[in-house]
């Protein structure tokens, strides 16, 4: 439970891809399976602001522990990271952007341009996260956020 509640130490690449694939379940499930069943309009968008604040606070703290074991100061790369997520989850819950569409009897929503552009340049910015974070390797031995997580690890393996 440390990995998405603590901001202090360091992660491996490992505890990075397990905090992904964490959050990438509460995310699906309370997502899709939640909102499906709530009624549009003013609690379905409190119920989205919440789970929202919830999933970047667990992301942040996998996002800071692992730029920890990159050697890298939480700040500014975990903004740099999180917030282009942030900003379209804004704009999605709040319909910024966005225009309304008939479409086979059903209105949908739309992304415009703008919408459009902050799309693509949060997907660019999300790639070089998982690149920088999910696949390159951290400091060796120990750095000024802790201990080398996989010394730890392979202590404790060979005990």
């Amino acid at each position: 439970m440390d990995l998405f509640t603590s901001f202090e130490g360091r992660i491996s690449r490992k505890g990075f891809w397990l905090g992904f694939v964490g959050m990438a379940a509460i995310s699906l499930i309370l997502g899709a399976g939640v909102l499906s069943l709530l009624p549009g309009g003013p609690l379905q968008i409190l119920f989205q602001i919440i789970l929202s604040a919830g999933v970047v606070y667990i992301w942040s703290a996998v996002v800071v522990k692992r730029l920890h074991d990159r050697g890298k100061p939480a700040l500014p790369w975990a903004v740099i990271f999180i917030a282009p997520g942030v900003l379209m989850q804004v704009m999605s819950i709040f319909r910024i952007g966005y225009s309304p569409v008939e479409l086979a009897g059903s209105q949908i929503m739309v992304p415009g341009v703008g919408a459009t552009v902050a799309m693509w340049a949060a997907t660019a910015v999300a790639l070089w996260m998982v690149v920088e974070l999910g696949f390159l390797k951290g400091v060796p031995g120990a750095n000024a956020y802790g201990p080398d997580p996989r010394g730890a690890l392979a202590g404790a393996t060979a005990a």
